[in-house]
């Protein structure tokens, strides 16, 4: 018994250890068409298009509105509570080179389709609509970013995850350039 008390110690240590070890986050990548899979939900964009003016609002010069049409559908067994701030949109690696949905900042829907500031998703239900952005007119390849965002037992403070993004390319016609599909051989 006395050998098999250290080995017990010993693999007490290791499994605490490794439970109170942060993990670490990872980040997941698709392109346009290709579904992304996030700890609560799918989602997919599924078009792009550019404009200056929508609703009647335009952009101040060198900048425009990307509209993106996403669908996203809920994986989990609970409704989840979904917003504007569920996503965001990178067009590069500087400090300012992203943005929330206009959405975010009050403004009143430009597109019929645009999904709502909150808006809950029953499980196993699929919304489709369309967030909008400004974003500026000399760029061309985006990407929709999101993150897992929730609390555990084991923290009071909410806990960031893993990160996810979908890429995508806006062509000089101001529409989405579809990614090839790479052929099976």
């Amino acid at each position: 018994m006395r050998k098999l008390i250290p080995a017990i110690i010993a693999a007490a240590t290791v499994f605490c250890l490794s439970g109170c070890r942060k993990e670490e986050v990872r980040i997941t990548e698709a392109e346009a068409a290709e579904p992304l899979a996030t700890m609560f939900f799918d989602y997919t964009v599924n078009d792009a298009y550019t404009e200056t003016t929508l609703a009647d609002k335009s952009t101040i010069d060198e900048y425009q509105f990307l509209v993106v049409d996403v669908t996203v559908k809920n994986t989990t067994e609970n409704t989840v509570s979904m917003g504007d701030a569920d996503f965001w949109l990178a067009w590069g690696e500087g400090e300012y080179d992203y943005d929330a949905p206009i959405s975010a900042y009050g403004e009143d829907p430009v597109v019929s389709n645009e999904l709502k500031s909150v808006y809950e998703i029953a499980p196993e239900e699929e919304v489709r609509g369309s967030l909008v952005f400004i974003v500026p007119n000399d760029k061309s390849d985006f990407m929709l970013k999101t993150e897992d965002y929730y609390s555990t037992s084991e923290s009071a403070e909410p806990v960031t995850g893993d990160t996810y993004k979908v890429s995508f390319t806006i062509g000089s016609d101001g529409r989405l350039v579809m990614p090839e599909k790479e052929s099976e051989e």
